[in-house]
């Protein structure tokens, strides 16, 4: 079913009990002594003629209403537009993960990824800034392979910029500012982990090339990305899904809470038949990337070494073989020497908890490890010849710097 839009259904609430109607001239009419005084006609009108009745907005809209404006306005200075350009004998050396994913990113950004065509390549995205450095979070793919970088304040200042660090497994990205301003605002980020579903949400950006631009909507879904739902980063399986209107440009803009915190960084869109949804990268996850892409360059992700696979993907045959299992993932390969091997996991065996979390999919696994650091140590209970496990497993790392 189609949202309607929040200012038809604010008109439906008035129309349902909720105006105040002023009183009305009528032609001829004139008012009775000690009356009230009729609204006078709006001077675009000759005398005498019939206009609409002002009505009064219901409290709890008008409440909401500022609210929309005073996030919006408190975040302003703290979303840029990125304008980039990318010289096109550079595009040879794109890597082959980059070529793969172009034209999904074309598909679903339009502007906010470069074309292919002869000359530089141009493209916009948005960003946040996070502090005084001039340091600003925004997507990988807006600035990925990058040349040159522009950014462009929601005053319009203009100000060069160069890539600290990328991530590929987040989709999130790190540039600052060659000479940032004395006056720069970094936006105060809040708690992924505090959403609920149906909170409203702003999403804020520089969409189809215009400047800085606002939509509404609440948080519509939270948790795992499903098959059918292709994510901008490897380890982005996590999410906030929104029906905030998101277009192309919006990339690397912020989800916004109604205090005026920044909750994820806009990443794509999945549209479909009966619409389109917004997803976003919680800033909770964001915030540790960004981290390390300042301090290290690159990010290091906690490594268990083992393939698993969703128990009801698996053939007939080898569900048989599991009697008693109805939750858990399938553990398909073990890196040798890995860190889970080292803790005495095997092929075959069903991982049901990891510290206490059940585990029902692949993505689970992968959540919960990727929240982890390595040298972490891990609690893991799979069941093995119908018994129940428990092993302790020493994470390892994984270095990205792409």
């Amino acid at each position: 079913m189609p949202r309607l839009p929040l200012l038809t259904l604010l008109a439906a609430v008035a129309a349902a009990g909720c105006q105040r109607h002023a009183s009305t001239p009528t032609p001829g009419a004139s008012s009775a002594p000690g009356a009230a005084p009729t609204e006078p006609p709006s001077p675009s009108l000759s005398p005498g003629s019939t206009v609409t009745p002002k009505t009064e907005a219901p409290s709890e809209a008008r409440v909401l209403s500022s609210a929309f404006s005073a996030a919006a306005r408190a975040l302003r200075p703290s979303v840029v537009r990125i304008d980039v350009e990318i010289d096109h004998p550079h595009a040879a050396e794109r890597d082959e993960e980059d070529d793969e994913l172009a034209p999904f990113f074309r598909h679903f950004f339009g502007q906010g990824m470069p074309e292919q065509t002869p000359g530089p390549q141009r493209g916009t995205g948005s960003g946040v800034v996070m502090d005084a450095r001039g340091d600003i979070v925004t997507n990988r793919h807006v600035v990925s392979d990058a040349s040159k970088l522009k950014v462009i304040l929601n005053d319009g200042r203009e100000f060069t910029a160069k890539t600290l660090g990328t991530d590929a497994e987040t989709d999130v990205a790190v540039i600052r500012l060659d000479k940032p301003p004395a006056d720069l605002v970094a936006a105060r980020l809040g708690d992924s982990e505090k959403l609920d579903v149906g909170e409203w949400v702003l999403a804020v950006g520089s969409p189809l090339g215009l400047d800085q631009t606002v939509t509404a909507g609440i948080v519509s879904g939270l948790g795992k990305v499903g098959r059918h739902v292709q994510m901008s980063g490897g380890r982005v399986r996590h999410y906030i899904q929104t029906d905030a209107k998101i277009n192309p440009g919006n990339s690397g803009g912020p989800l916004v809470n109604l205090s005026a915190e920044v909750v994820g960084i806009n990443t794509l869109i999945n549209t479909g038949p009966g619409g389109a949804y917004g997803f976003a990268i919680p800033i909770n996850q964001v915030r540790k990337v960004a981290a390390s892409l300042l301090k290290e360059g690159r990010v290091r992700y906690a490594y268990l070494g083992v393939l698993v696979g969703d128990i009801e993907g698996l053939d007939p045959n080898k569900k048989a073989q599991l009697p008693g299992v109805d939750h858990g993932v399938y553990v398909s390969q073990v890196t040798p020497g890995g860190p889970a091997a080292k803790a005495g996991l095997h092929a075959g065996d069903v991982i049901t908890d990891i510290d206490g979390k059940k585990v029902s999919s692949a993505a689970d696994v992968g959540a919960i490890v990727g929240k982890l650091s390595p040298g972490d140590h891990v609690r893991i209970t799979v069941q093995r010849d119908g018994k129940d496990k428990t092993l302790t497993a020493t994470l390892g790392s994984r270095g990205t710097t792409r």
